[in-house]
């Protein structure tokens, strides 16, 4: 039993000992970091554009990175021209499939392609664009924009989208019209 007691003794001073020496107003020296383990930087945040497109100024300094875009005649006109070009290469369902996939695929956005990578294109109603231009309807977003192309079978909506100003437009969606498939 005395063996027991004087066991607890130790380890109760032993323990006193090292919270004591927890206490002292010495700062602990900082432990060793293993090399290249250090904090990393965080990555900048892209610049957020106002309701012109134009991007805002932060408390760290100008934007970098490419400029934001912008709704003007240039972009507008690519726009409509982009969602032209697509229907015109969508709109051919007597193209075999790995033709067909090869002229319109260039237009998609990747996840588009992963849409779009199983359409058949004998399953497409058009054949041709027009009569008629096609029409930029939606420029609520300087980042989206939704062309109407006309085509043999109806008009087709095309959803665009660009990452920033200088990228070209890629395509999202190819909507077809009401009852066609």
């Amino acid at each position: 039993m005395g063996s027991v007691r004087a066991g607890r003794a130790a380890v109760s001073l032993l323990l006193a000992g090292a919270l004591l020496g927890a206490c002292s107003d010495e700062p602990l020296p900082p432990a060793p970091s293993a090399p290249g383990t250090g904090t990393a930087a965080p990555a900048p945040l892209p610049a957020v554009p106002t309701a012109t497109g134009e991007p805002m100024e932060g408390e760290l300094g100008s934007a970098t990175g490419a400029p934001a875009p912008v709704w003007d005649e240039e972009s507008r006109a690519a726009a409509v021209a982009t969602a032209t070009e697509v229907m015109t290469a969508y709109a051919r369902p007597a193209l075999d499939p790995d033709t067909w996939w090869g002229e319109f695929s260039r237009f998609l956005s990747p996840a588009a392609q992963q849409d779009y990578q199983w359409v058949q294109p004998a399953s497409i109603a058009a054949t041709s664009v027009g009569p008629g231009p096609a029409a930029l309807v939606d420029e609520s977003s300087v980042y989206l924009a939704r062309v109407e192309v006309p085509t043999d079978a109806g008009t087709y909506r095309v959803l665009l989208s660009r990452q920033d100003g200088p990228t070209p437009w890629l395509v999202e969606r190819v909507e077809p019209p009401e009852g066609v498939v």
